[in-house]
């Protein structure tokens, strides 16, 4: 491939994700999230001021919920530990690339 073809790959890929996100952005869906877990907060804090009210024994566990699903396998723990290896590997291996051009740069 020659540096056009990959210059015009990368910014149709920039463009692309520039796209989804102002698309996201304007059809509201960040807000919407945002808003829901407003709307169950205040619930939370509707259903905390009353029990204060009645005298209740009240502890945060009551009032918060996890919403958060775990999704995680042995497939993605695996996955995840080999791409946390690879990661470090790549770091060093462009770290050294740098310095090499840094000390062409230097001279």
């Amino acid at each position: 491939m020659n540096k056009k073809k990959i210059c015009k790959y990368i910014f149709m890929l920039l463009f692309l994700v520039f796209v989804i996100g102002y698309v996201i952005e304007r059809t509201g869906y960040y807000e919407y999230n945002l808003q829901n877990k407003t709307t169950m907060t205040n619930e939370a804090m509707k259903k905390f001021e009353e029990d204060l009210k009645q005298g209740k024994d009240v502890t945060i566990e009551d009032y918060t919920t996890n919403t958060e699903k775990d999704y995680t396998s042995s497939l993605t723990k695996g996955t995840n530990k080999i791409a946390t290896k690879i990661n470090v590997y790549l770091k060093k291996g462009i770290e050294g690339i740098f310095k090499v051009l840094g000390n062409f740069v230097e001279e």
